[in-house]
């Protein structure tokens, strides 16, 4: 009896030591075997996108995924520096630990403003459009420098950067200011070459009186009002004595 007792109780002791090791082997299978055999669990992506990059890092690392800067996209519907895009796309189911690629928005791209002085209306509209930015209100000014007809200022200085659909005004020459221009010197021209200088200049002829003169050429300008230098306004009439033809002694004698 006591031979039986002692080989039931070695047979007990075999027994535990045998049930421990299965049940280190099975923990050992379940944490270590298993995931190596099987891989990481697979879940569902985080939607980051509209997120500031630093917080979709932070959301995604707190799942157990790898995010990496994926590059810079212009986009002028999101904020700079806001995710646009993730790969792979939100709600995909993938492996913890899978890397998941950021492209962050550099904003609206912005526009160099051309350089549209001395450029006619119709030349800085054409510029405005190809950019697409928009004509706004154009005023008009006088200048001494500027030629009638072509911009003087615009309302964003040349060089800056602007987005799509900006508006851009505009101020149109009207020349020389009224008054100020100078009455020039006609005095011995001849009357066709008076009619060209006063036109040249922005101002008309008046009225043509005719006197006789056996000095001068027939045709030639003796006296002029207003005089040489005197400054008047734009498009005002200068008045003529031109020395007229010479009456010959037949048509002299027939009258």
């Amino acid at each position: 009896m006591n031979r039986i007792s002692i080989i039931s109780e070695g047979n007990i002791k075999k027994l535990l030591i045998t049930i421990v090791v299965l049940v280190i082997l099975a923990v050992l299978f379940d944490k270590l075997l298993m995931p190596w055999y099987v891989g990481e669990p697979e879940v569902k992506v985080n939607s980051v996108v509209g997120m500031p990059y630093e917080q979709a890092e932070e959301v995604l690392r707190n799942a157990k995924f790898e995010p990496l800067n994926g590059g810079m996209r212009y986009d002028q519907k999101y904020p700079s520096g806001t995710v646009i895009l993730q790969s792979p796309e939100p709600n995909t189911t993938v492996k913890l630990g899978r890397r998941v690629y950021l492209i962050v928005s550099g904003g609206e791209q912005l526009i160099e403003m051309p350089n549209l002085e001395l450029k006619s209306l119709r030349d800085a509209n054409i510029s405005l459009s190809r950019l697409g930015l928009i004509l706004g209100v154009v005023t008009e000014d006088t200048s001494d420098h500027i030629p009638k007809g072509a911009i003087i200022s615009q309302s964003v200085p040349y060089g800056s950067g602007v987005g799509r659909g900006t508006v851009v005004d505009l101020t149109l020459s009207l020349g020389k200011p009224l008054g100020d221009i100078e009455v020039p010197n006609i005095v011995g021209k001849s009357l066709s070459e008076a009619r060209k200088i006063i036109e040249s200049v922005g101002l008309k002829i008046g009225k043509i009186s005719y006197q006789v003169s056996i000095d001068l050429l027939p045709n030639t300008v003796v006296l002029q009002f207003p005089r040489s230098g005197e400054k008047i306004k734009e498009q005002s009439l200068i008045d003529l004595f031109v020395v007229r033809e010479k009456v010959s002694e037949q048509s002299i004698r027939e009258n």
